[in-house]
């Protein structure tokens, strides 16, 4: 009869201790401070120099201890075009799937990331490049006015 009692309430301890409080990550999130945060820059490159334009956003842990950048989903970055009105000419994103699971990125000590696409321009002209980081601790958003010839 007492096996009857016991045997459920082990089985009720070991996923309460199982379940229980988790020992702190070791990778250290340091908080963010505006665009950005404190250790962590970003920087914006737009190549024009060939008939398809290039975007790159270089994200860089310049703290002293290891960052990691938390993803609600796949979609990592995303680059927008705006014309000289402002409108959105090209969405990276636009008809491109993503995972629906949530994803990291560990950055060491003055380590960094590159994530950089490929655009074929439709005419010459005068635009803007809105580079997104779209890490739920570190957003960045910069833009960068360029001219086509």
């Amino acid at each position: 009869m007492p096996s009857r009692i016991i045997i459920p309430l082990l089985i009720a301890a070991g996923l309460v201790f199982a379940c229980g409080p988790r020992t702190p990550n070791p990778v250290a999130l340091v908080r963010p401070t505006g665009a950005a945060g404190k250790g962590v820059t970003s920087h914006v490159m737009v190549d024009t120099a060939r008939g398809v334009v290039r975007f790159a956003i270089e994200v860089a842990n310049n703290s002293r201890k290891r960052v990691e950048l938390n993803f609600p989903d796949g979609r990592t970055h995303d680059f927008v075009v705006l014309n000289e009105a402002g409108r959105e000419v090209w969405r990276w994103s636009t008809g491109r799937m993503f995972t629906q699971a949530m994803r990291n990125q560990v950055l060491d000590v003055q380590d960094a990331v590159v994530y950089d696409e490929r655009w074929a321009p439709p005419a010459p002209g005068h635009y803007t490049l809105v580079a997104s980081l779209r890490s739920e601790n570190y957003p960045v958003q910069q833009r960068v006015d360029f001219a086509l010839r």
